[in-house]
């Protein structure tokens, strides 16, 4: 088996900004600076208190596990809630002044932006709110009824707001991507289904052409007219596996445009395209190119088509590969990226959803994702049918 590379347009990776670098970094190194951040302050506070009221071992220990323990607060929210509360119950008995409140209401806000509804009510409001009771009778930082309900509207019932707005709005988000994704499938299997047509249609109309031509032809050129009925055959098996794929495949009402649909022997102006607007464009063609059937085709084009696109609108300043791997029985196909890759603001994916509808129709595979190191990576696999093949 023979191989071909082509290069197009070669440029060094680009390195990632700051930006994209700190937002990939572990939410867990987040939670340990913030941890760090009320920590520090308040052991310090504590040594350079007045000499009668020096921090003991035991205060010190209470205030290490109430704020060291919100490194873990986005992994175990609860958890680290009952550290925090009997972290402040324990202060309450042994020291003086508020020194654990902070982790408190970061616990308790944490648990409401993060936790169900009823995980709330029943676990955390319960444990915050003894706890904030405690601490403020213990210490004797009210002076009736009214202050200690206030203080335990700031210490509790105000994170647990804060919270579940948080936690509300993620949850709409998720709605919206999950409807948009919904619809993208809709309209995707609907455009899908007339590029099919578009194979399906094609496949007849050569089919009609050449059998009427054999028909012309069969008494003065018997040799011709098998060639054309060769022809009939090979256009026949291709629109009849074409027409399996598109069993199962919604349709719409619209018109739609009939023009014939692209496929690999149109990558190279596609190139130019991308490469016309500033993206540096690196194709690798590996392995025996070969003809494809018209639907292999076109979802090859499309796929790599959408990739790149979606290079040209989320990745910055980039480099992309192309790789086209020409196998005995698939074509695999890998579109990557050094950019900075799509952000969590972005649209949830209608040209994701694209490529997987589009593959799966084939049986094939489509996997993507972050790159290590920085950029996206999108990386399909699909099944080939031979011309002719039954």
């Amino acid at each position: 088996m023979t191989a071909a590379r082509t290069h197009v347009g070669y440029r060094p990776p680009v390195t990632p900004t700051m930006w994209e670098r700190l937002r990939r970094v572990n939410p867990l190194v987040w939670d340990s600076l913030l941890a760090a951040a009320c920590l520090v302050p308040t052991v310090i506070a504590g040594f350079v208190a007045p000499a009668e009221a020096t921090a003991v071992p035991a205060q010190l220990a209470f205030v290490v596990a109430a704020y060291a323990s919100l490194a873990f607060r986005r992994r175990a929210p609860l958890v680290v809630l009952g550290i925090a509360a009997l972290s402040t119950v324990g202060y309450a008995a042994v020291g003086e002044g508020p020194a654990t409140q902070l982790a408190l209401a970061i616990a308790v806000y944490t648990v409401a932006a993060h936790l169900p509804k009823r995980v709330v009510a029943m676990w955390a409001v319960p444990i915050a709110v003894t706890a904030s009771v405690v601490e403020q009778l213990d210490q004797d930082l009210h002076k009736n009824w009214v202050e200690l309900l206030i203080g335990v509207t700031f210490s509790v019932f105000l994170p647990i707001l804060l919270g579940r707005i948080a936690f509300n709005r993620r949850a709409r988000l998720v709605r919206d991507h999950e409807r948009a994704a919904a619809d993208a499938v809709m309209q995707e299997r609907a455009r899908i289904a007339r590029e099919l047509h578009d194979v399906v249609a094609h496949a007849i109309g050569v089919m009609v052409v050449q059998a009427g031509a054999a028909r012309t032809i069969v008494d003065r050129d018997p040799t011709a007219a098998k060639a054309a009925i060769e022809q009939v055959e090979r256009a026949g098996r291709d629109g009849l596996v074409e027409m399996r794929r598109l069993i199962g495949v919604l349709t719409s009402d619209g018109a739609g445009d009939r023009a014939p649909q692209p496929g690999l022997g149109a990558l190279d102006e596609l190139v130019a395209t991308m490469r016309s607007t500033g993206l540096a464009v690196e194709v690798v063609r590996a392995g025996e190119e070969r003809p494809l059937a018209a639907g292999p085709d076109l979802t090859a084009y499309r796929v790599i088509q959408e990739a790149l696109t979606n290079v040209l609108k989320h990745a910055g300043p980039a480099h992309a590969r192309v790789t086209l791997g020409y196998e005995e029985a698939r074509l695999v196909i890998e579109v990557e990226d050094d950019g900075v890759g799509p952000s969590a603001n972005d649209d949830p994916g209608h040209g994701l959803v694209g490529m997987r509808e589009r593959i799966g129709l084939y049986g094939g595979v489509l996997e993507t994702g972050v790159r290590r190191g920085g950029g996206f990576a999108v990386h399909a696999e699909i099944p080939l049918v031979q011309n002719g093949s039954s």
